[in-house]
């Protein structure tokens, strides 16, 4: 599964996902995403993202909201442990040579968990 945002939204999803056990199964033969959750957000938390991204925490505050936001999850469910990677990417033309075609192919589930009235179009 490849998540994109872990913002209101992310959050959530990203809750129900380690409540669900997605993302704790057995990683097949051919390494695909059966037992890991990718998740991506290059953001890092604000003090006016506590009130609605639940995962987060004072303590928490100017750290990378992907890598926090899986720590939180394997914390519910300790099964998700070494399956959720946190990166720090967007995903635009920049970064084509990290989300390749072959990337994309290997997936079962994407997952937009942006918030688009953050999002600007120039």
């Amino acid at each position: 599964l490849f998540m994109v945002g872990a913002g209101a939204i992310g959050c959530e999803l990203l809750k129900n996902y380690a409540m669900l056990g997605i993302g704790t199964g057995e990683t097949t033969k051919d390494h695909q995403a059966a037992g890991r959750i990718i998740l991506t957000d290059p953001d890092v938390i604000e003090t006016s993202n506590l009130n609605r991204q639940f995962l987060f925490r004072e303590k928490h505050l100017r750290k990378p909201k992907s890598s926090t936001a899986a720590a939180a999850a394997i914390q519910m469910n300790k099964e998700l442990k070494n399956h959720v990677v946190a990166r720090l990417d967007k995903v635009h033309e920049g970064t084509s040579h990290i989300f390749t075609d072959a990337f994309f192919e290997s997936l079962s589930v994407v997952t937009n968990a942006l918030d688009l009235s953050l999002i600007h179009i120039s």
